[in-house]
């Protein structure tokens, strides 16, 4: 979604390593599955932020996701701040869906 000021809508996620393979969980109590999991979410919005105010982006975000239960932070950006997030070893980003596109 873009805007006449030029703001998008971005999702970042953690940046998967080349190779990595799936192993299946150990069965475990699902409430402590769903802490675990918004705990790893707030780290990586933590994570996210962190990484917008050393590089001095947060003048060019307008807002950011609260955490969840998964490591995705959805941004109201500049193309800039998008670029960035993508030059990025740590974080895959890329631009949201138009809601014109399903229709």
């Amino acid at each position: 979604m873009e805007s006449a000021q030029g703001w998008i809508e971005a999702m970042v996620m953690p940046r998967e390593e080349p190779g990595a393979t799936w192993q299946p969980s150990i069965s475990r109590d699902r409430s402590h599955v769903h802490k675990s999991a918004c705990e790893q979410s707030k780290h990586f919005r933590d994570a996210v932020l962190n990484y917008l105010q050393a590089h001095h982006l947060m003048g060019a975000v307008r807002w950011i996701s609260e955490p969840g239960s998964t490591e995705m932070v959805t941004l109201y950006c500049t193309p800039r701040v998008l670029e960035q997030l993508q030059r990025s070893r740590e974080f895959d980003a890329g631009r949201t869906a138009a809601l014109e596109m399903y229709t």
